[in-house]
């Protein structure tokens, strides 16, 4: 557990490993942890209590993509290490108001729970499996952006400007298995998107 390299990373470490219940939250670049997070996560060790409960959450400004796809790297890190993290949390722009409050009942969550120790690998890798968004692909997460956007503007009272959004997500997903359903759900995604940004740009 020694270190040749002269920086916080033991110290960090061993705070990692006291705590009894652990929240990690990063930005999301490029589609992934960004380059700092992902540093700390590698410099890690863990030989705390096993089960120890944790949440994750990850932030994509712009369009979005990539909250999923690194929250399933989040998680995997979080479980290997010992941890077990409850529900994670992909946040946009699109979902940001009511991320907010869920992140805050998540994180009162941890708080209260007591370590739920793994027996094995094969139970580490089945909760994993188990978790939301963890056997998502990109076109899960477009067509979970699609949604969320779709559902953005709903919330600011403006169904009608969602309607066209709806149907092609709706026939989209329906399509799924065919090339052409991706088409609908790449197109829902953009064009909700840019109704909310729109709508986001008159608030102010």
């Amino acid at each position: 557990m020694e270190c040749k390299v002269e920086d916080d990373a033991l110290e960090l470490r061993k705070k990692l490993n006291d705590s009894d219940a652990l929240a990690f939250l990063v930005p999301v670049y490029f589609l992934s942890v960004n380059g700092l997070a992902k540093n700390f996560m590698d410099r890690m060790r863990y030989y705390g209590e096993n089960g120890k409960p944790a949440l994750a959450v990850a932030v994509a400004g712009g369009t979005g993509k990539g909250c999923i796809l690194t929250l399933q790297d989040v998680c995997l890190w979080l479980i290997m290490l010992g941890f077990r993290p409850i529900n994670p949390l992909p946040v946009t722009r699109y979902n940001l108001d009511v991320a907010l409050v869920e992140a805050r009942m998540r994180g009162k969550r941890i708080a209260q729970l007591k370590p739920q120790p793994f027996s094995n690998l094969a139970e580490k890798i089945f909760y994993y499996e188990a978790l939301p968004y963890m056997r998502d692909g990109i076109i899960n997460e477009i067509a979970f952006l699609a949604r969320e956007a779709i559902n953005g503007i709903l919330r600011r009272g403006r169904p009608d400007l969602a309607t066209q959004a709806i149907q092609k997500i709706e026939k989209g997903e329906a399509l799924l298995r065919i090339e052409e359903g991706l088409k609908f759900i790449t197109e829902a995604q953009e064009e909700s998107m840019s109704i909310f940004n729109s709508l986001s740009s008159s608030d102010y």
